[in-house]
């Protein structure tokens, strides 16, 4: 692979509002009812002009319990929010995105808090609204390093909502009948009062110091924009009916929710319900009621709370090949990871020897477990021509480079010519309907090389990264010799150059082996040999961008021990060879266990700590898995789930 929660009020009014199938902050009143079964779901953002483009949602917190009020850390590589695990006690919790790891701020039992924000010229420290013991409701200071709370505006009482649009100046929804807009100034007693029956959604308008709010009353309700330096408030837009939160994506461009629909709003397009644009529509993700919305500072990412959906499972196939069970036998997967990931192949660097003892190798077992050659010239090599690089590496050893043609390298000095492959191995399809359809099962073979010793080893095994996918591919393949015929035909590719920039993928897609039109998949097997506590442990397995098509559904649905990538701030989906297909529509994902535990582009990822047995296990699944999209329904994209093409150079 290449680098590059819970909810609380007060014990009593909790349980009552549980009870109800509501969450609510005390005395805080709602225009839409919270359902129990809300949940916060991370939406990729990108940009096409001024137009928002936004990716598909994945579910962060699928659990049950009260999991909202989600709002960015500074560094937008993690997420705080409001968390009520079904004990009365509301905290403040951090979610990683890229170790997928979810932990309380602090436990402050018994206060609890809500609407953690960042806080301006702090960054040791988060604003909450904390909920005292005597029930009292005011902003406070948080430190993340455990530290004993303080009180920010101690007169200031009872707050449910802020805004901070500078570093001194503090915007709040105070609560009452109505609830009013306040503004104060830290170390000062007192506040001003700017507006009365406000709504909850308060937020510094980026890069400005002023703040948008929005006014409620007769309808339709407005977003209004207070300027803290003049006291002047002037009107923006109405909001559509129905709906309450809005989000800033930056200094002109506002996002709101309407039911399952993301609406944009940019300065300028007009002050009506008429001037929001529809820019997505989330159904099909199973979800409904979008409220609560934040954007990342990088504006990577935007956060919503919604309420999930049931959803219909995927038709089970009735395939035989569904009730088949490949039984993969451990002593042979313990042997040829060993082999694979051995010191002769000297960590398998694209062009070097030991990645050509790796090859002939991986030729030797698709031939002996039935594969037909798929390569050049009836032979399994796709053979694919590199030069050295213009200068070493760190450790002094060159580096390939692509070549565009054969007649390129025929043009290079001998002492610049390198060359790679492909290996690549066919089970033809049974099904005189289907067996022109081909699923691509890939795993890339080479790795690092030989880098700076640790511990007096130079080796970078790969035994992860990726042998163990290859020991997949080989085990499959041996597997579906058994059972039922494969109806749909499949190509298995061990693929080259990964690790240097696609070079073995890239090639693949200017000269396919099967027509590219016809590839229906590309299930991609990417370090497996580990288990990974948040995915489910021993076993089990997660898929990169499974939110993105049927895919992940599809074979979960249908028994598969797969759940979504825990680690969205990784960009696993666009680090492996299934991005490369992805791009040019074919739907491809990354199945893999990697746990960021283990050893990861490192000499010490070696054949001797491998986990055999849950290694086996997913050899197993994914087998039963590849029988499935040989024999069933296609996957298919979600609406804004396929990657963009890359720009032409």
């Amino acid at each position: 692979m290449r680098h590059s929660a819970t909810r609380y009020s007060i014990a009593a009014l909790l349980t009552l509002a549980c009870a109800q199938g509501a969450y609510a902050q005390p005395g805080i009143p709602r225009t839409n009812t919270p359902s129990p079964d809300a949940e916060i779901y991370l939406v990729p953002l990108t940009f096409r002009g001024d137009t928002v483009r936004a990716g598909v949602p994945a579910n962060l917190t699928r659990r049950a319990g009260y999991d909202n009020q989600p709002m960015f850390a500074r560094d937008s590589r993690s997420l705080f929010y409001t968390a009520n695990l079904g004990d009365g006690h509301t905290d403040i919790w951090r979610l990683d995105l890229s170790t997928g790891l979810s932990r309380p701020v602090q436990n402050t039992k018994p206060e609890s808090e809500y609407s953690a924000a960042p806080i301006l010229g702090d960054t040791t420290s988060i604003a909450v609204i904390r909920v005292e013991a005597d029930s009292t409701q005011r902003l406070w200071r948080l430190p993340m390093n455990g530290s004993a709370p303080s009180v920010l505006i101690p007169d200031l009482k009872p707050v449910g909502y802020f805004a901070q649009p500078d570093d001194s100046t503090w915007v709040t929804f105070v609560l009452g009948s109505p609830a009013t807009l306040h503004v104060s100034r830290t170390g000062r007693t007192g506040s001003t009062t700017m507006a009365r029956d406000i709504g909850r959604s308060l937020h510094r308008i980026p890069g400005t110091r002023f703040v948008s709010f929005v006014q409620k009353g007769a309808q339709p309700w407005h977003v209004m924009r207070l300027d803290v330096n003049t006291n002047r408030i002037d009107t923006l837009v109405a909001l559509p009916e129905g709906t309450e939160d809005v989000t800033w994506v930056d200094s002109t461009t506002m996002l709101t929710g309407s039911n399952t629909k993301l609406l944009q709003w940019t300065r300028g397009s007009g002050s009506a319900r008429t001037a929001w644009r529809e820019v997505g529509d989330f159904g099909f993700a199973h979800l409904a009621r979008i409220s609560r919305m934040t954007v990342s500072p990088s504006r990577a990412w935007l956060a919503i709370v919604a309420e999930a959906q049931p959803r219909s499972a995927a038709a089970a196939s009735t395939s035989p090949a569904a009730k088949w069970v490949d039984r993969i036998d451990t002593t042979r997967v313990r042997r040829a990871i060993s082999i694979l990931a051995a010191d002769s192949m000297e960590g398998r660097l694209t062009g070097s020897p030991g990645m050509e003892r790796a090859a002939k190798w991986i030729e030797q077992q698709y031939k002996a477990v039935g594969l037909a050659p798929a390569g050049d010239s009836g032979t399994y090599r796709q053979h694919i021509p590199l030069r050295t690089a213009q200068g070493p590496n760190s450790t002094g050893r060159a580096r390939p480079a692509p070549v565009e043609s054969w007649a390129a390298w025929n043009a290079l000095p001998a002492d610049q010519r390198l060359r790679t492959q492909n290996i690549a191995g066919v089970l033809r399809g049974s099904d005189p309907s289907l067996r022109d359809e081909v699923v691509l099962v890939t795993a890339h073979y080479d790795h690092i090389g030989i880098g700076r010793a640790v511990d007096g080893d130079s080796i970078n095994n790969g035994a992860d990264d990726d042998a163990s996918g290859n020991v997949a591919l080989i085990e499959i393949a041996r597997a579906l010799q058994n059972g039922p015929r494969p109806k749909r035909t499949i190509l298995f590719m061990a693929i080259t150059g990964e690790e240097v920039g696609g070079i073995g993928t890239r090639w693949y897609l200017q000269h396919p082996l099967l027509p590219l039109e016809k590839t229906v998949v590309d299930l991609n097997v990417e370090m497996i040999a580990h288990a990974d506590s948040i995915a489910g442990g021993f076993g089990r397995a997660w898929l990169t961008g499974y939110e993105r098509s049927t895919l992940g559904d599809l074979l979960a649905d249908n028994g598969i021990p797969l759940m979504p990538d825990p680690r969205p701030g990784q960009s696993f989906f666009t680090r492996s060879d299934n991005a490369a297909f992805a791009r040019i529509g074919i739907p491809a994902h990354s199945l893999s266990s990697f746990n960021l535990a283990t050893p990861y582009h490192h000499p010490k990822d070696e054949a001797g700590i491998v986990n055999v047995a849950h290694m086996s296990q997913v050899i197993s699944a994914t087998a039963k898995a590849v029988r499935l999209l040989a024999d069933g329904d296609k996957p298919t994209w979600h609406p804004g789930g396929k990657p963009e093409p890359r720009p032409a150079r």
